[in-house]
């Protein structure tokens, strides 16, 4: 039981330093976005990629807050509840509204596509266990009602 308490809270430690990681990239994002152009000297990559970047921040704020949801629930010893179902499938949007956000770069950058199709992994991975909470949800509930 101790031992599943601190990976609770060191998770919760690593989500609040996402927070702080996605406040330094929104603020550095201009300078870092700067250096890449000129590291591969092409002054066309900066505008999309900084619509880029910073269309991607709403997803990842919603997804961290989500996520920190779900992690205090399942502190609470409440994992198998319809809010995390609801917290698992709005994470996976996060990770699809990603992919489709890095869709616009890939076009200039190929390479981004990696991005995509890594996104729209972890998305259908998250709808699978999203699948898996769902039915336990259902499984506890009958459970509960259950003499």
């Amino acid at each position: 039981m101790q031992h599943k308490d601190k990976s609770i809270i060191l998770s919760q430690i690593i989500i609040k330093i996402c927070y702080a990681g996605l406040l330094a990239c929104c603020i550095l994002a201009p300078r870092l976005v700067l250096g890449y152009s000129r590291e591969i000297d092409d002054e066309t990559v900066i505008l999309p990629l900084l619509i880029t970047l910073y269309a991607c921040v709403p997803p990842a704020v919603c997804a961290l807050v989500c996520l920190d949801i779900l992690l205090n629930n399942i502190r609470k010893n409440n994992p198998f509840i319809m809010q995390n179902v609801i917290m698992l499938r709005v994470i996976s949007y996060c990770c699809f509204a990603v992919g489709a956000i890095f869709i616009y770069f890939s076009i200039l950058r190929p390479f981004a596509f990696a991005i995509v199709f890594a996104a729209g992994f972890f998305g259908v991975i998250l709808r699978v266990v999203k699948n898996c909470f769902r039915q336990a949800v259902e499984i506890r509930e009958e459970n509960d009602f259950t003499v």
